[in-house]
């Protein structure tokens, strides 16, 4: 069995999809929060630039994005079937069009802007995005289930993780806390994958670090 070694700074940002899967597959794998010393070392050898990076077996795979797809075709997280594949593929895709967003509000220092962006992302943005998203969602069973096939696929943990995680951190509250009244389908998803067993044991046991 493959050892897995999670190396990260103290932020869940990333890194908690990668959480996610390992918790729904049994996975044992070591938390490795790194300091300031170890990332400056890290940071001199060929491939690094930002974290998180997962160890296999001694080898090491930095960006996010590769993790999640090497963790989910490793355990079980994608479709076995090309079509399958390609809609969590998509619904991929179309989580990443937030990326601006998020991008655009942690990069800027200055807090009036910083509101600005916020009160907007509030009144606009958060409706666009996630009015795509839900259309994904009813694409399978209505809406009903998950976003691909019976059972929970990467997809379904990065919208999780969306909801969940990052949109609460950029509006400056406590995860699990967007109020999506206006988006019914979302909002039982959202319950449905927070009450797997798994994650609600994880959630209630995760270390409290901030985004």
């Amino acid at each position: 069995m493959a050892k897995y070694r999670l190396l990260y700074f103290n932020l869940r940002v990333q890194a908690e999809p990668i959480r996610y899967m390992f918790e729904l597959a049994s996975v044992e794998y070591e938390d490795k929060r790194v300091s300031e010393e170890e990332w400056a070392d890290m940071k001199a050898r060929p491939g690094f630039g930002q974290l998180p990076v997962l160890e296999i077996d001694g080898k090491e795979i930095p960006q996010s994005r590769a993790i999640y797809r090497y963790v989910a075709r490793k355990h079980g997280f994608y479709p076995s079937d090309d079509w399958g594949h390609a809609l969590v593929e998509v619904v991929l895709e179309t989580v990443r069009d937030f990326d601006p967003e998020v991008s655009k509000f942690f990069s800027q220092t200055d807090s009036k802007k910083r509101e600005e962006i916020r009160k907007e992302f509030i009144d606009k943005g958060s409706n666009k995005y996630l009015d795509n998203i839900e259309k994904l969602l009813k694409n399978t069973n209505g809406g009903t289930g998950w976003f691909v096939g019976e059972k929970i696929s990467l997809a379904d943990i990065l919208v999780f993780y969306l909801i969940y995680d990052v949109i609460p951190s950029l509006l400056g509250k406590e995860p699990g806390t967007f109020d999506l009244s206006n988006h019914e389908l979302l909002h039982a998803f959202m319950k449905r994958f927070k009450s797997e067993p798994k994650i609600s044991s994880w959630l209630g046991k995760r270390p409290k670090t901030p985004f």
